[in-house]
């Protein structure tokens, strides 16, 4: 005898790729005020980097183990790894690290928005997508929604911020690189728990170099303060996120992945606003909007090709 269960409404829109995406948008938008607690708290951002990936490596790899699901050691694997880890997590995290205590942390959770709307014209520049108009329309959005950040002398608290900012802005370009250069390689399939720990272990080696080359050594010393546990925090924050990245990627694809990036932008001035008290001027909201738009007309234009 076979038996069903009827699925209520709410169990059939709360899927678990909408479940994780939710959830690492949330995740995501909290690295930002962990960086600047860390950071702004005394912790080199250099050290900063490399013992948040350390930590991150070491979970993934013990539920790895756990569940033997280790990462795959053929070179085509570990060139991936490498790429991955050096532009995706050492490269980037590396620059948001550095100007964390410089910039609100909801101003930079806005350059999340950047990263599906640069990769367009990069993707079509190396043929391996083509133009569009709504897409081409997108990215022109998400220009002037960085003008309206720099530009306007009311945009951000002080002008002095102004070439943070635009640092910042580095990073979504660091993970545009990656993404044109991983679909240039085409590394093998892996499993998302293997490709996290894989990807996270050879940033924190690419860290571990940085640091002897600079010297910034760094080890947790006296009482537990604020800007420690921030980065015990950033460290689990940063397994679950590449985790479910991966995972949400491996199950609905990366078009649907991209829409994690209407969430983080408003998780990131959720935070900051948590943490820091922090309230942003009328340009910065109308940037969000603007970037938002921007992602919203490059992914419908993804789904329409799909």
């Amino acid at each position: 005898m076979n038996f069903s269960v009827a699925k209520s409404p709410l169990s059939s829109f709360v899927t678990w790729p909408l479940f994780m995406l939710v959830t690492s948008g949330i995740v995501w938008g909290l690295i930002f005020s962990l960086n600047r607690i860390a950071v702004g708290g005394g912790i080199p951002f250099i050290a900063y980097v490399f013992w948040m990936g350390a930590g991150a490596s070491l979970l993934l790899f013990a539920l790895g183990l756990a569940t033997r699901s280790l990462p795959k050691l053929q070179w085509a694997h570990i060139k991936g790894y490498l790429v991955l880890g050096t532009i995706s997590f050492g490269l980037s995290y590396s620059v948001l690290a550095v100007v964390a205590p410089e910039v609100p942390s909801g101003v930079l959770s806005l350059g999340a928005t950047l990263t599906p709307i640069f990769t367009y014209p990069a993707a079509a520049l190396f043929k391996l997508d083509r133009f569009a108009f709504l897409r081409t329309f997108g990215l022109v959005c998400g220009l002037a929604a960085v003008a309206l950040i720099v530009v306007p002398e009311t945009s951000l608290p002080s002008p002095s911020m102004v070439p943070w900012v635009l640092l910042g802005m580095v990073a979504p370009l660091l993970y545009v690189a990656n993404a044109i250069i991983i679909a240039l390689l085409k590394p093998p399939p892996s499993g998302a728990l293997p490709l996290a720990c894989g990807t996270l272990s050879a940033g924190t080696v690419f860290m571990l170099l940085v640091t002897a080359v600079t010297g910034e050594w760094w080890w947790f010393e006296g009482p537990m303060e604020d800007a420690d546990w921030a980065l015990v925090m950033a460290a689990s924050v940063m397994a679950l996120a590449f985790y479910m990245m991966i995972e949400i990627i491996r199950l609905s694809g990366p078009v649907y992945f991209t829409t994690v990036n209407f969430i983080i932008p408003l998780t990131g001035i959720g935070w900051g606003f948590i943490f820091f008290d922090d309230s942003h001027s009328f340009w910065i909201w109308a940037a969000l909007a603007l970037m938002i738009l921007g992602v919203f007309l490059v992914n419908r234009s993804n789904k329409t090709q799909s």
